[in-house]
């Protein structure tokens, strides 16, 4: 069995001045455009993992968006997960579940779990890791990165 912990990185873009997009809580003058972006909880535990099945983890991650402007859609990405040894996962065996996604989808690239918006909303996580009969038993760990793109 492979025990699967996500430690959590955010990533923030800002491009042209159409607002600032700011990992964590943002400390800004009043008025001033802004994006922040936190996670609950900080450490994500997968659970453990069966061979070779695809394993519905009961992990829930809330993004909380904080927003006084627009900004445009928010991407989850992942690490390979690693053991101590350099075994990894890769992120292709690794699903999210957003309410944009439609159901689970692959991290093997970037997944929009957010649609262009304005204002404060909070965004509800799940995720399936797949088993593998060829990794050893064992724990695992990667990270999860937020990037916040910027409008259209």
């Amino acid at each position: 069995m492979k025990k699967l912990v996500m430690t959590l990185t955010m990533a923030a873009v800002l491009i042209g001045g159409t607002g600032i997009a700011q990992a964590g809580h943002p400390v800004l003058p009043m008025g001033k455009p802004f994006v922040s972006l936190s996670v609950t909880p900080d450490k994500l535990d997968l659970g453990t993992v069966p061979y070779g099945d695809i394993y519905d983890t009961t992990a829930v991650l809330t993004v909380k968006v904080r927003s006084n402007c627009r900004h445009g859609r928010i991407l989850v990405s992942s690490t390979n997960l690693k053991n101590d040894v350099g075994v990894s996962i890769s992120p292709k065996r690794i699903f999210v579940k957003a309410p944009t996604t439609g159901g689970f989808v692959p991290m093997a690239k970037p997944v929009a779990i957010s649609k262009v918006m304005k204002g404060s909303h909070d965004i509800k996580l799940n995720f399936k890791v797949q088993g593998d009969f060829q990794k050893p038993a064992g724990k695992y760990t990667g990270t999860l990165i937020f990037t916040i793109m910027p409008p259209p």
